[in-house]
């Protein structure tokens, strides 16, 4: 019983060590990605984590323009094919758009037209939109303006506020999914999502190459 007590306290001892250790060089924030992922049985990001973070309503517009349905509106059974690609991507809402109107749409694993999901890179057309309007607006001067008029860190780096909407850049943004200790992780369960991308440096020339990095937009 004492041996055992003993491992107890140095289990203990070692996990405070741990958690210190992890706020002490600034990864504190892995704590929280434990907590959200792995304590809820999951090994990346999932689509109904949003709710382990601090949101915003939006209220809804009160002059709404819903998407009209089609005269054919899901009189056509998805192929056996598709249906196979999205039980292997476990897709839980697929729609399909034609012209103007909803043609198809089926829902899976209990999700539904009014089901929340966190948006993830769909954010990143949203975000594209709203450079436009920024622009319309007199915000921006046009997509050419460099960003180094917003970010002195960025001036003579070369890149332009349409670089990052059209990936490209040229950031040293690390795409990885599964590291704990990597940026994206960092951005994702950080509080200060600011700070982490103001760090980023341009390494490549902007503008040139195409190359998709989460922290673009």
């Amino acid at each position: 019983m004492k041996r055992f007590l003993k491992f107890l306290k140095w289990i203990l001892i070692l996990l405070i060590v741990a958690v210190l250790g992890l706020y002490i060089t600034g990864y504190g924030y892995i704590l929280k990605g434990i907590w959200v992922v792995y304590l809820h049985g999951h090994t990346t990001a999932y689509i109904d984590d949003f709710e382990f973070f601090e949101t915003e309503k939006i209220p809804a517009s009160t002059h709404p323009q819903p998407w009209p349905i089609h005269k054919k509106y899901n009189t056509v059974e998805p192929t056996q094919a598709l249906s196979k690609m999205n039980d292997t991507l476990g897709t839980v809402a697929f729609l399909i758009i034609k012209n103007d109107s909803i043609w198809f749409e089926k829902y899976f694993d209990g999700f539904g037209k009014n089901s929340q999901t966190n948006s993830f890179s769909m954010a990143k057309s949203i975000t594209s939109a709203l450079l436009g309007k920024a622009i319309n607006d007199g915000y921006i001067k046009s997509l050419d303006q460099p960003v180094g008029d917003f970010y002195p860190q960025y001036s003579g780096s070369g890149m332009t506020v349409g670089d990052p909407s059209a990936m490209a850049s040229g950031l040293n943004w690390d795409e990885s999914y599964f590291n704990p200790f990597g940026m994206t992780a960092r951005a994702y369960y950080d509080d200060d999502l600011a700070k982490t991308i103001l760090k980023l440096k341009v390494v490549d020339t902007p503008g040139v190459r195409f190359k998709y990095l989460s922290g673009n937009t």
